[in-house]
């Protein structure tokens, strides 16, 4: 019984390289044609993460100006509370 499971997996070592030979044929007959479409959708991806980067940015150029204008109200707050305590 040992001897079959040897013979069976040699041959399917044989068929699995053999496999891999072709898939390795048929990839490298279709990379070209791939090639040529890859630019296109990494410029359209760069430029949709560019976008988002523009917005992440806005959005936070707009919290940095409503965080200034929170710190501008508690500081008056604040100064209006030491001239309650001083009175």
């Amino acid at each position: 019984m040992s001897g079959q499971k040897s013979n069976n997996n040699s041959t399917d070592s044989k068929v699995s390289t053999s496999l891999k030979n072709k898939n390795s044929k048929g990839k490298k007959l279709d990379s070209p044609s791939n090639t040529g479409s890859k630019p296109g959708i990494k410029f359209k991806k760069v430029k949709k993460i560019s976008r988002s980067i523009k917005r992440i940015e806005s959005e936070m150029s707009h919290i940095q100006t409503q965080l200034q204008n929170i710190e501008n109200d508690l500081n008056t707050i604040l100064k209006f509370i030491e001239i309650e305590k001083k009175t």
